[in-house]
């Protein structure tokens, strides 16, 4: 199977070929299929993310949470002892003025902006950003294993949350390498298609 970095130069340059007119399309099917969702309709918070490198424009999906009256929370990574961690804090009325340059280039809710921690994310949209996406679930992303982490201390803990992966069609594959540590999605989205991989 083709190493990583080889497939992230390759997914890379497959999402940075689609045209701006190729990208609005795609977005508007991928916003319209996500809020349709019932993990959506009855989830009391979003964990989302703030795009960068190509990645579907979160910002919509931000404002429509916040617009429905849900807590829209984005991670933040820790440093220190718990270094390779995140936290979700979320943002007051999902004031998107509230967040800082941080690590990466990405901009993250500042230090006044409360941590979302075990039943406080008990039945969460967790947004999961990828270069691709398998179909069972599993991720391409940038190396980091955030996620993976995050999401095993979740289950670990017994809070139920749904991790959805919005992607462009064009970053669709059928099998990626995986690694124990990784974590699959449950449902994928893209301009095509719902995907459930291991069941609705």
């Amino acid at each position: 199977m083709t190493d990583k970095a080889t497939l992230r130069r390759h997914f890379s340059d497959l999402r940075n070929r689609l045209t701006s007119a190729e990208r609005g399309v795609a977005e508007a099917s991928i916003y319209e299929s996500l809020f349709a969702l019932p993990a959506w309709r009855n989830a009391p918070v979003v964990c989302g993310y703030i795009s960068v490198r190509g990645e579907l424009n979160t910002l919509p999906i931000l404002k429509r949470a916040a617009a429905e009256g849900k807590t829209v929370a984005l991670p933040v990574t820790v440093t220190g002892a718990l270094e390779g961690r995140m936290v979700f804090r979320a943002l007051p009325g999902g004031d998107l003025t509230r967040l800082t340059p941080a690590r990466f280039g990405i901009p993250e809710p500042d230090g006044s902006c409360p941590a979302l921690t075990g039943e406080g994310l008990t039945d969460a949209l967790v947004l999961v950003p990828a270069l691709a996406f398998d179909e069972g679930g599993y991720r391409l992303g940038y190396g980091g294993g955030y996620y993976d982490r995050f999401l095993e201390s979740l289950s670990t803990a017994g809070v139920p949350v749904t991790a959805a992966g919005p992607v462009f069609s064009v970053c669709r594959t059928p099998i990626l390498p995986r690694e124990p540590h990784d974590r699959p999605v449950d449902i994928i989205i893209d301009e095509r298609s719902v995907t459930y991989p291991h069941g609705a």
